[in-house]
C-alpha cells in the first residue's frame, strides 16, 4: 500500500503522485473484513507516518513535541497521544502559517474555510490527496446504502446564493452528476411545492440535506398530501439528527433514513450501517478521541469532546483537533461485524449543550422530548444566555395557555432546578443560522474549554 513507500520517514519533495480514487475506494473496500485489531495496527501505522511527518516538516508541530517530549517514532501509540496539546480554532487562526508544511507544493492545496459556532472564519489548507480520499470513503458510504455511482440525487442544502444565479458551468456540473437542488436557506411554499413536483417525476434515488430541512420538506409533503416520494436512502448531514425527525422523515417517504457525520475542517467521520442503524467510525484514514476538557481520554459509554486526528491531510495536519462537538463511543462492536468502532451517541456541539446551575449537563434531546410532542408548536429554540438564564423561543398558531407554559417550566425546573430562570417568547419565525440549519439549542457557556 502507499504508506508502504514512506513509512516513517519523508523526503523534502511532497510533490509526489497518489493513486488514484478507485484505488482508494478498493483499499476501503476491504476494511470490513478486517478484525478489530487489524483495523487498529492500520489505523496506527498512518497515524504515526503523520506525526513523524509533522515532526520533520510543520514548524509548528516541530516546536510542540520538542516542548513535551514527544518523539512519534518512538512514542507508545495511542497511549502517548495525551502529550500532544488539544488542537482548537484559536490555535489554529493564530499559528496558520506554522501550521503549513515547509515542502508543500502549492499546486497541490487549495484554501478552505469554516465560519464554526461563533461566526469567525476558520482559514485552513487541504491538498489533493484528502479530496480524493473523501471522494474514495463517499463511495463506500453510498455502497453501504444501495446508490450507486450517478444515480440522481436530490440535496436540500445551505447556499450562500440562489440555485438559479450558479454559473453556466456549475449547472453543466449539476446536470452531469444527475443532482437537483433546493437552498435551504429559503424555502418558501412555492419552492417546496415545485420541489415536491420536481421529486414525483424525477424519482432521484438519494436525498441529502440537513435533518431540520429534510424535516420541513417531510412536512410540507404530508401536509399537501404529496404520498408516493420513495427514495433508496435518505442522508442526514451537518446537523443533530433527534428521534422525533427520523419519525417523520420515514414516516412521509418511507425510506430507509441514514444519519452522517463529519464537518468541513475534517469530513466524513462516521455514518450509520444500513443493518443497525450504528454510527460507525467510517476509515482509518481518521483517528477519533474522546476526551475530558482537559484532553484526557473517557472510557467508552462516556461522554466527552470530540477530537480528530486527519490523517490524509499532509499540507495542514490536523492533529488532536478539538471541533467543538460532543458524544461518546459504544462500548461493544456493532453486531453488523464492521470493525470499526461505534459513536453510540452524538450529543451535537458543545454549544448546544445546556448546563444547569448546579453543572449538570443537559442533552438537547430533553427539549426535543419536552415540546416535539405537543402539535401546538411547530418550532423551538432553547438559548441559554447565562448559567441561571434560560429563554425559550417558540412558534405556534395559538396563543398557549399560562398553565401550560407553567407545565413546560416545572418540567424543565425539575430537570436543571429551581435556580434556573426560565422565559418563554412567542414568534412569528425562528430564523436560522448562518449555515441554513436551525438550532434548537444554543448555550453562550463554555462547557468544554
Amino acid at each position: 500500500m502507499l504508506e508502504q513507500l514512506y513509512k516513517y520517514h519523508w523526503h523534502i519533495s511532497v510533490s509526489r503522485e497518489f493513486p488514484n480514487v478507485d484505488t482508494y475506494i478498493n483499499e476501503l473496500s476491504t476494511e470490513n473484513s478486517l478484525s478489530g485489531q487489524q483495523w487498529q495496527n492500520r489505523l496506527m501505522d498512518r497515524l504515526k507516518n503523520l506525526l513523524v511527518y509533522a515532526q520533520q516538516q510543520i514548524p509548528f508541530y516541530q516546536k510542540i513535541f520538542a516542548k513535551v517530549n514527544f518523539d512519534p517514532l518512538t512514542a507508545n501509540l495511542p497511549a502517548e497521544m495525551v502529550k500532544i496539546p488539544i488542537l482548537t480554532k484559536s490555535v489554529i487562526q493564530k499559528n496558520l502559517p506554522e501550521l503549513v508544511g515547509r515542502n508543500i507544493n502549492n499546486n497541490d492545496i487549495f484554501e478552505n474555510t469554516t465560519g464554526g459556532s461563533t461566526g469567525v472564519p476558520l482559514k485552513f489548507y487541504q491538498d489533493s490527496m484528502y479530496s480524493t480520499i473523501a471522494n474514495a470513503i463517499e463511495v463506500k458510504v453510498r455502497t453501504w446504502w444501495g446508490i450507486k455511482p450517478y444515480d440522481k440525487t436530490a440535496i436540500i442544502w445551505g447556499a450562500d446564493r440562489e440555485f438559479h444565479d450558479l454559473s453556466f458551468k456549475e449547472k453543466i456540473y449539476q446536470w452531469r452528476s444527475r443532482i437537483r437542488a433546493i437552498n435551504a436557506f429559503k424555502m418558501n411554499d412555492a419552492d417546496l411545492d415545485a420541489f415536491c413536483k420536481m421529486l414525483m417525476k424525477w424519482k432521484p434515488a438519494y436525498l441529502v440535506g440537513y435533518s431540520s430541512a429534510l424535516e420541513y420538506l417531510a412536512r410540507f409533503a404530508l401536509q399537501n398530501g404529496y404520498t408516493g416520494i420513495r427514495f433508496k436512502a435518505i442522508r442526514s448531514s451537518a446537523e443533530m439528527l433527534w428521534p422525533q425527525q427520523r419519525e417523520i422523515i420515514e414516516k412521509c417517504f418511507q425510506s430507509p433514513l441514514y444519519n452522517f457525520y463529519g464537518s468541513r475542517e475534517v469530513n466524513n467521520l462516521a455514518a450509520e450501517c444500513p443493518q443497525q442503524h450504528a454510527l460507525h467510525l467510517l476509515s482509518t484514514w481518521r483517528y477519533v478521541e474522546i476526551t475530558d476538557e482537559h484532553g484526557q481520554p473517557v472510557p467508552a459509554g462516556s461522554p466527552g469532546q470530540i477530537v480528530v486526528t486527519d490523517l490524509s491531510n499532509y499540507t495542514m495536519p490536523f492533529i488532536r483537533y478539538q471541533n467543538e462537538d460532543s458524544g461518546q463511543f459504544q462500548k461493544d462492536p456493532c453486531p453488523c461485524s464492521r470493525p470499526s468502532p461505534v459513536l453510540e451517541h452524538l450529543l451535537g456541539r458543545s454549544s448546544d449543550l445546556i448546563q444547569s446551575p448546579n453543572g449538570q449537563i443537559i442533552h438537547g434531546e430533553f427539549f426535543t422530548h419536552l415540546f416535539y410532542g405537543n402539535s401546538s408548536i411547530q418550532k423551538f429554540q432553547a438559548h441559554q444566555t447565562d448559567q441561571n438564564t434560560l429563554h425559550i423561543r417558540y412558534v405556534s398558531d395559538n396563543v398557549l395557555a399560562a398553565d401550560f407554559l407553567e407545565t413546560m417550566k416545572t418540567k424543565i425546573k425539575a430537570k436543571m432546578g429551581n435556580k434556573m430562570q426560565i422565559h418563554f417568547e412567542q414568534c412569528r419565525e425562528i430564523p436560522l443560522a448562518k449555515s441554513g440549519k436551525h438550532r434548537f439549542t444554543i448555550s453562550d457557556l463554555k462547557i468544554y474549554s
